[in-house]
Order: structure tokens, then C-alpha cells, then sequence
């Protein structure tokens, strides 16, 4: 399986298809397999490239928690990048994912051809409500104590970017704690640190020019997050998925594989020749 050897840690990626490159990271937990709806679909018009985070499955999890900032895992993606030989993509994710993407965007314009977040609170610079916070500082606290089948088994009662996912069925479910078992713990502490800690200011995403859709499940707690950043990235474009939670991708594949597509199509026409 292929890695990049970058900021000092080898980072796990997956290429699938030819085209004009189009490359996604999962959210917080996840791992490239969480793709495979779209795997399939996307890679038939696009070189897609699916990629995991520092303290993500199948790239390294660096022991040091001042190595878990948004900077840094905007720097992994562009040496990632630059790894490729990709001069310019499409970049997105979905809820951390979409965060590191926006960041890079932030921090590296002339490298991205469009932006796609996907049911990212992350992306929107607000402050992380006090409830949510008190969620990940317990799913810190049991990572670091009891480890990851007890970390699945709480998020699935408590975590509501999980719980309606996991709640579609046993294949669903089970889906859930495998991603929980590819963790290391030592990264998905520090990762989530990283996303309770993570702020910047709302007012970068007025400066994103690149075309932008912003997508998040009907049925998301951070739809309302997903909307403010569509108000404040001029001419983007937002997509609400029916019936469908923070994993829109999973729960409804079809429709998000759809609105994807229709956006990119209409990218195409300006950065493709």
C-alpha cells in the first residue's frame, strides 16, 4: 500500500482513476475505507486520491500533542501533494477532513481548483459548544484509559455524528467500530484535542475565491455550521442531503455521489481543458 514519507511521518493514500485530481479526507476517526461509496463513482471521471490524517489508521501516529494542529495537517496534505506531483486539484473532506481541506485552502489558494466540505463544523471557525465539548473530552478520556471498543461503544449511544449512522443497521454499525478498532489511540486523542482546541478566524473564509460547494446531511448537527460557511464564502454553492446524518456519504451514497458530480461538472468547464 502506498505512503509519502512527509513532515517526518508516513502518511497512507490511496489513488484510484485517471482525470484531473480530486482528493478527500475522511473526518475525525475515519479512515479511506469510509469512501468506498464513492470510490467506485468519483474515480470514473476523476484521479481520486483518499488519504488518511496524521493519528488515522494507516498513518503514523506521532506521540507529541503540539504535533496535531490544524496547520500542521494542512502541511501533510500539501506535501502529499507535492509527493504527487499534483500542482493544482480539487481538495474537500468531510468534517475534519473539510476542515484540513479549508485550512489549506486558507493557507495555499493558488493550489486549489475547488473546495468541497462536507458536514464539517471544523471548516466554520466557531467555538465548539459546551456539550459537544463535554462528549470529546470523555471520548479523550476513555481512549486514553479503557481504549477503543469502549470508545465505539460510547460514541454509538452518545455521539450524535455517529449514533444515526450506526443506528441504520447491523452492517452499519459494525462499520462504525471497525473504523474505532483501526485507531491508534495515541493519535485519536491528540486528534480530538486538536478539534476541540482548532480556531481560527471566521473571517478567512470571505477570502476563499475558489469555487466551493458546501454539502451536510438534513439530519447533521453541523448543518447550521455548514450554512454559516456558505454565507461566508461568496458564490459557493450548498447541498442538503434528505434524510441523511453527519456521514452523509454513507448514508445516503447515491444522492451525495450525485451532488458531488453536478458541482464538479460545472468546475470542469473552467479549469479543464
Amino acid at each position: 500500500m502506498p505512503t509519502a514519507k512527509i513532515n517526518g511521518i508516513n502518511i497512507y493514500y490511496e489513488s484510484h482513476g485517471d482525470g484531473f485530481p480530486l482528493v478527500l479526507a475522511y473526518g475525525i476517526g475515519g479512515n479511506t475505507t469510509e469512501w468506498e461509496p464513492q470510490i467506485p463513482v468519483l474515480s470514473q471521471r476523476y484521479r481520486l486520491i483518499v488519504w488518511d490524517p496524521r493519528g488515522h489508521a494507516q498513518t503514523e501516529s506521532p506521540a507529541g500533542e503540539d504535533q496535531y494542529t490544524q496547520e500542521i495537517f494542512a502541511e501533510d496534505l500539501h506535501g502529499l501533494l507535492d509527493h504527487l506531483g499534483i500542482q493544482q486539484a480539487y481538495v474537500g473532506g468531510l468534517s475534519m477532513g473539510g476542515g484540513i481541506a479549508t485550512r489549506f485552502t486558507i493557507l495555499h489558494p493558488q493550489r486549489v481548483a475547488a473546495l468541497l466540505i462536507f458536514d464539517s463544523f471544523s471548516a466554520s471557525g466557531l467555538e465548539t459548544p459546551p456539550e459537544n465539548r463535554r462528549m470529546r473530552e470523555e471520548i479523550i478520556r476513555l481512549t486514553e484509559t479503557e481504549g477503543m471498543e469502549s470508545v465505539a461503544d460510547y460514541s454509538i449511544k452518545n455521539n450524535p455524528n455517529i449514533a444515526q449512522t450506526a443506528a441504520l443497521g447491523k452492517e452499519h454499525e459494525e462499520r462504525i467500530r471497525q473504523m474505532y478498532r483501526a485507531l491508534n489511540p495515541v493519535g485519536y486523542a491528540h486528534s480530538t484535542r486538536m478539534i476541540l482546541n482548532a480556531t481560527f478566524d471566521a473571517s478567512l473564509l470571505e477570502g476563499i475565491k475558489a469555487p466551493t460547494l458546501v454539502l451536510a446531511g438534513a439530519e447533521d448537527g453541523a448543518l447550521p455550521a455548514c450554512r454559516f460557511i456558505h454565507e461566508k464564502i461568496a458564490g459557493s454553492s450548498l447541498v442538503v442531503i434528505p434524510d441523511a446524518g453527519h456521514l452523509s456519504n454513507l448514508d445516503q451514497p447515491a444522492a451525495f455521489n450525485e451532488a458531488v458530480l453536478g458541482f464538479l461538472a460545472k468546475v470542469d468547464q473552467q479549469v479543464r481543458v
